[in-house]
């Protein structure tokens, strides 16, 4: 089988854009559970930060001095970084199912005006 005639089989279309689909809800669900979090991390971070006797050496500052070390603590930047990641990989993927979609629709138009030439 070519890969033209694959492209037009209906069966391998469903299967790839399932596949693509999949893969595009997987790279968005861990981007949205990654982007929900950053709320609860700069809150954890930020707490920490303020309370005494706890790890970070600036304990017991004010909430606001305590929120702007945490968003500069390592931790933090590490965590918008996978964010970030997730974030490019989920963009990724959507460009790949749109792309898909795209060429489905495209294949199967050719494929309709490729059967109203052989009727005229």
């Amino acid at each position: 089988m070519t890969q033209e005639t694959k492209l037009l089989d209906s069966d391998a279309m469903y299967r790839k854009l399932m596949e693509t689909g999949e893969a595009w809800a997987d790279a968005k669900a861990a981007y949205d559970a990654l982007d929900r979090v950053s709320a609860s991390v700069l809150a954890d971070l930020t707490q920490a930060y303020r309370t005494p006797g706890g790890e970070h050496e600036a304990q017991g500052c004010t909430r606001a001095e305590a929120e702007t070390m945490a968003r500069r603590s390592n931790h933090y930047r590490d965590h918008l970084a996978s964010v970030a990641v997730a974030h490019k990989a989920y963009l990724r993927a959507q460009v790949r199912y749109d792309s898909l979609r795209t060429l489905v629709e495209l294949r199967r138009s050719e494929e309709s005006t490729r059967r109203a030439e052989l009727r005229l």
